[in-house]
């Protein structure tokens, strides 16, 4: 068994060395927040999603092969609303906006609109390919409905760039590949300039007759971006509201506000200063759980180290007495929590994604800090001062409520173990129920909720007639060159196109099978019944001709030179990953069936959020195993004991079980945002279990009593776990104010499992110890206890 005090005798040497060398302590600390200051001037942030994989995933492998052949998947896309978009009026500024996204827009590739449309006719010569509307657009009414009903013969374009209602049109910016060398050209990720470029220029004056709604990734982005930077200010700026009323009001000194703040805000500075000068860039979306988790750690460490030092203080009046005292008593079990805790975070590295191992990266270095700061900063600034008149007082008298329902606790645990693990068993199974029921997906209206802005618009454009929100491509890689010619070929390719159309998601398919029965129908004079597939390789390839020779260069977008790759365009209404999966799987599967030689690959927006759906769902559960698994051990070899490393877990795999069943009951999606909870929460519920257990070993070791020990460990650290826990709560409540769905769920869960280790930390843990005895057998007897009990003194708990 851990000899726990002699542990202890190496903290307090190690805080005389602390208190012998303050000033110098205080000197680098200020050095080093200065540098680090410097460092916050070289963060770089990047929200291209292509970087948050690793740089040999197969996805971005395939990307990079599919834009070889087609050019960039990505597009920005405005949606124009209009009582009738075939005025002159309304044709103008389409025209003009369209000719001001392709001038002003940096890789902007073309433009697809009303007024920027390869139109094909027959004529008496083949084939002609012009425009819909001419240069001078018509004033007169009956010329316009005229150009009105030839759009809505082309099904390439009725509800696909105008409504058939006339009242909706769709303006499509498509855009080059973004060149890996673009930091030579431009101070921030060309995307960024791309969405906010888009905006501003929808967003114009002159273009509010059209009542444009502004889409895709590059817009989606930013206005993410935008949106979660301003969020999370405001949600820190109440997180430290709250934090400085529950430091105020437990530990009731000026100090025990400003010391752990500085703590932790300095923490934080340090962390990321540091990350500046490697050059480390991140994606800004990711940045507040570490933010929140380094402050609500430093916090809970520091009440832990204030909670000691005010009671020896109060009790000896001795300041440098009551430091050394503080630093005895919580250096080893602060350090054993911190580590643990950094051991659940580093679990975050198993997951092959990178802003989800900066997440456990940064985290992790933060609570590292934190303790140190917490060891070394706050006991050499508590150090200054003058001592006091001591004053003694019996356990239980003067402690304050929270004291005192601290000494009731340590009695009533044992009052009645069998119904309490009862009740603890019977939840569990409950819980366990409901885990069976939650749902893994990332669905952005569950995700975020239509209470956010830009996702309110962009649901707009989804569920419009011609508008879509993310879009992918599933790309068909024949053996030969010139199969893509084939009837057979291209009809099973239609046959694709029509099976993806009835998918959920689904809201328009474009591929080089809608140009080809464009043209046969423009040919035979726009007869309906021949929009179909010619029935002869030699015809196809004759279309296709005629097509090149009357300048139409849109095939290109859609199949390669040597018409061996063929490129299926799907946009979405709606996104859900879960369904998103299933219908990507489909068309994989569809594709071997009817092409057995061909590749098919799958690359764009969705195909890049399923997968790291798929990455984030399955690492983040093999990593909390790993974690647990490692937690696990680690206590037992610190503890002496494997019985005590498995009683230790049990609190803390507690907060997974109830979030799960919580997420499971109340319907909420585990998520790419949700499912890092789980591993976090275990790095936090382990910091109250190991203060619990430590101090129950200590006094096990003092008393020989498991039921006497547990009574002293609710006196002496009963009300720092409770204050601890309500930091965590209430710091993450501050989400619940949030108008995202995800924030709010987070406060809910995280609230949730903090509570519900708290809870078995009090009523569990206590009694599996005097159960299983971990420590060893008693060496008193019942009555003694009893007697002891009664008789014991303890130094009053300020808290």
């Amino acid at each position: 068994m851990l000899n726990i005090e002699s542990i202890n005798k190496r903290f307090r040497a190690f805080g005389e060395w602390i208190l012998k060398y303050r000033w110098l302590n205080i000197i680098l600390f200020l050095l080093i927040l200065g540098g680090s200051f410097s460092g916050l001037r070289l963060l770089q942030t990047d929200v291209d999603m292509d970087n948050w994989f690793l740089e040999d995933d197969e996805l971005l492998v395939t990307k990079e092969r599919f834009e070889e052949i087609f050019g960039s998947d990505q597009y920005c896309a405005v949606l124009v609303q209009a009582d009738d978009v075939f005025t002159a009026d309304a044709l103008a500024k389409i025209r003009e906006m369209s000719n001001e996204l392709l001038d002003r827009v940096p890789y902007a590739d073309d433009v697809i609109s009303l007024t920027d449309f390869e139109f094909s006719r027959g004529t008496e010569d083949g084939l002609e390919i012009g425009e819909l509307i001419p240069e001078e657009i018509p004033e007169d009414p009956q010329e316009l409905d005229r150009i009105r009903q030839q759009a809505l013969a082309k099904p390439l374009m009725k509800n696909r760039i105008f409504s058939d209602d006339s009242r909706l049109a769709w303006v499509m910016l498509r855009m080059k590949p973004i060149p890996d060398d673009w930091r030579d050209h431009y101070a921030e990720n060309p995307e960024v300039i791309v969405g906010r470029m888009v905006n501003e220029i929808a967003g114009q004056e002159k273009y509010r007759s059209l009542n444009p709604l502004t889409s895709g990734l590059p817009v989606i982005n930013v206005d993410k971006q935008n949106f979660l930077s301003g969020e999370i200010v405001r949600l820190f700026g109440l997180c430290l509201l709250f934090t400085v009323l529950i430091l105020g009001f437990s530990l009731r000194s000026f100090r025990g506000v400003v010391f752990p703040l500085l703590s932790a805000l300095s923490g934080i500075v340090i962390v990321l200063g540091l990350q500046g000068y490697f050059g480390v860039v991140f994606d800004p979306s990711m940045i507040f759980m570490p933010v929140f988790l380094g402050l609500a750690v430093s916090v809970g460490y520091a009440i832990h180290l204030f909670n000691h030092f005010k009671r020896s203080f109060f009790s000896t009046g001795n300041r440098r007495d009551a430091v050394l005292y503080a630093v005895e008593e919580t250096g080893w079990p602060l350090l054993f929590s911190a580590l643990t805790t950094m051991v659940a975070l580093i679990s975050f590295l198993f997951i092959p994604l990178h802003p989800i191992r900066f997440v456990g990266m940064t985290s992790a270095a933060l609570v590292g800090v934190t303790y140190v700061l917490a060891i070394v900063l706050l006991p050499t600034l508590l150090s200054f001062g003058k001592d006091r008149q001591p004053m003694v007082v019996e356990s239980g008298k003067n402690d304050g409520v929270l004291g005192r329902l601290m000494v009731w606790l340590g009695d009533y645990v044992f009052a009645r173990p069998a119904l309490t693990m009862s009740v603890f068993g019977i939840l569990v199974v409950i819980c366990t129920a409901g885990i069976s029921r939650f749902e893994v997906s990332f669905d952005v209206l569950r995700t975020f909720g239509l209470k956010v802005p830009y996702v309110n618009r962009i649901y707009e454009v989804g569920q419009s007639k011609v508008g879509s929100l993310y879009s992918y491509d599933a790309a068909i890689e024949f053996e030969n060159p010139g199969d893509v010619l084939e009837p057979e070929n291209l009809r099973k390719i239609d046959s694709i196109v029509d099976e993806v159309k009835t998918f959920p998601l689904t809201k328009k398919v474009t591929s080089i099978v809608d140009i080809i029965k464009d043209m046969n129908q423009s040919l035979n004079a726009g007869l309906p019944e021949f929009h179909r597939i010619p029935d002869s390789r030699e015809m196809v390839a004759q279309l296709l001709l005629l097509y090149e020779n009357a300048g139409g260069v849109e095939a290109e977008k859609w199949a390669d030179y040597d018409y061996q790759r063929v490129r299926l365009m799907v946009e979405l209404g709606d996104y859900n990953s879960g369904e998103a999966m299933r219908e990507l799987q489909v068309i994989q599967d569809r594709g071997k069936e009817l092409f057995p030689s061909a590749k098919v690959l799958l690359v764009g927006a969705v195909s890049q959020f399923t997968v790291m759906q798929d990455y984030m769902t399955w690492g983040q559960i093999t990593s909390f195993f790993l974690a647990m698994g490692a937690i696990a051990m680690l206590m037992s070899l610190v503890f002496g004991s494997m019985k005590t490393g498995l009683i230790a877990m049990i609190p803390n795999v507690s907060p997974a079980l109830v979030v799960g069943g919580v997420m499971g009951y109340a319907n909420i999606p585990l998520d790419m945002m949700t499912v890092t909870i789980m591993p976090m929460l275990l790095g936090l519920a382990v910091d109250d279990t190991i203060h619990f257990i430590n101090h129950a070993q200590l006094e096990f070791v003092r008393t020989g009593s498991y039921r006497e020990s547990c009574r002293r460990v609710f006196i002496a650290v009963g009300s720092a776990l409770f204050l601890t826990s309500l930091v965590l709560i209430l710091g993450f409540s501050a989400y619940l104010v949030s108008v995202t769905n995800v924030f709010f769920n987070m406060g809910v869960l995280i609230g949730s499992g903090i509570l519900t280790a708290l809870v078995v930390d009090y009523f569990v843990t206590p009694i599996l110890l005097a159960w299983f005895k971990p420590f060893g057998s008693e060496t008193v007897s019942d009555k003694q206890k009893v007697a002891e009990s009664c008789r014991e003194k303890e130094p009053e708990s300020v808290l």
